[in-house]
């Protein structure tokens, strides 16, 4: 499989043997960027994690994908997807809800916990686990997300091996999303400042998995308007 970070929330998982691909959370130009067309050619499916313009423009990507947007499971041209709602904060409504979502795809695990703001239960660890691969918002409990501690816990609990931070602002991305840079989250995970480099993509298999949890920056795939 390979992983491309298309900007904030959004993702691109390509198989690297069907060539068919699915994105995470595809935003609206309202972000102050565009994603790069040429990500969206072989798209077939589209996870939304909540009703917000920032996740859950699956229109402007042309073509019939389809939309995943409530929790559920799925299977869907060999692609196989568990949708499970994450704990709501006090006084939050329903209608706010996320959905964090588990995609299995040459034999990899991903999950993409969207705008998590609550640990998640033990059971719905056990639904949405073992995953490889975790995306997890990078803003922090300033921002009404999951506390950076929680986030390499909830890594941990699921057994993952790689964890990618997303949702927030790439360098020259002209918007207002924060935090600006990950620098924060990388210095709560006891990454040192400096000693990760950005990449366009990571492959990932089965047998390139590292033994222990590892954290990976990725260079957002966008275009400015």
């Amino acid at each position: 499989m390979d992983i491309y970070w298309l900007g904030h929330a959004c993702f691109r998982l390509r198989s690297v043997n069907s060539g068919l691909s699915i994105i995470t959370d595809p935003y609206a130009q309202s972000l102050g960027v565009q994603i790069d067309p040429r990500q969206t050619v072989d798209v077939v499916a589209v996870t939304v994690s909540h009703d917000d313009p920032l996740h859950n423009n699956a229109g402007a990507l042309g073509g019939q994908p389809r939309v995943f947007n409530v929790p559920g499971e799925y299977e869907f041209q060999g692609i196989t997807i568990r949708a499970v709602m994450t704990p709501l904060g006090e006084d939050i409504p329903r209608s706010r809800r996320n959905v964090a979502y588990a995609i299995a795809l040459d034999g990899i695990n991903v999950c993409h916990l969207g705008n998590i703001s609550q640990p998640l239960t033990a059971q719905q660890i056990d639904l949405i686990g073992p995953a490889d691969v975790v995306l997890a918002p990078a803003g922090g409990a300033d921002r009404q997300l999951l506390s950076y501690r929680a986030v390499n816990q909830t890594a941990q609990q699921l057994d993952a091996r790689w964890l990618i931070p997303m949702h927030y602002r790439a360098r020259g991305e002209p918007s207002a999303v924060e935090p600006e840079g990950a620098d924060a989250f990388l210095r709560e995970l006891g990454v040192a400042e400096g000693t990760l480099e950005p990449q366009g993509r990571l492959q990932v298999t089965r047998n390139n998995l590292p033994a222990a949890l590892q954290i990976g920056l990725l260079t957002p795939q966008f275009r400015t308007r």
